[in-house]
């Protein structure tokens, strides 16, 4: 990738961190990509809510889920549909997102030899600055649905914990 380009995508991905944070839109219970926010922030988000429902004499059920390939599973069009229904990202933003997603291909080089070039129809940029802020956008109605199913939830990145306290 070229420094121009690398330029312009840090640009993008600060303006799009700058305008969901000022609307509220960030996923609240993902620590991942985030300013002030780390593993750190996630684990003790957990101990929390673990310590918590001990104190109220509470037994909690933990499941770690981690997400395989995560973010080569990224749907362009999920994606893009949520990035305007949701978090009302449109317009030039929007068209430089889809662009940035669409018309990528790979060619694997291998024993002085190219082989057929594949057009990628899903995922997001590895190594790419904006493709783990689009991840967490992608992945933010995971968090929803599993708060609706009364569960407690803390992710980071791809690793996500879900979990519910009950009486004993």
């Amino acid at each position: 990738m070229t420094f121009v380009s690398k330029l312009v995508e840090r640009t993008v991905a600060a303006r799009l961190v700058t305008y969901l944070n000022a609307n509220g839109l960030m996923p609240p219970l993902q620590s991942a990509y985030r300013r002030h926010h780390s593993t750190e922030t996630a684990l003790l988000k957990l101990l929390s809510d673990v310590y918590g429902a001990i104190d109220c004499q509470q037994v909690v059920l933990l499941r770690l889920l981690n997400l395989s390939a995560a973010f080569d599973c990224v749907d362009h069009e999920i994606l893009l549909r949520r990035l305007l229904s949701r978090f009302r990202v449109h317009g030039s933003a929007y068209d430089w997102i889809s662009s940035f997603l669409y018309g990528r291909s790979q060619q694997v080089f291998y024993k002085g030899r190219l082989f057929v070039k594949l057009q990628l129809l899903f995922g997001v940029p590895q190594g790419s600055v904006l493709g783990p802020m689009l991840f967490l956008l992608y992945t933010a109605e995971l968090i929803d649905i599993i708060v609706e199913c009364g569960l407690m939830v803390h992710a980071y990145a791809d690793d996500t914990q879900v979990y519910v306290a009950t009486q004993q």
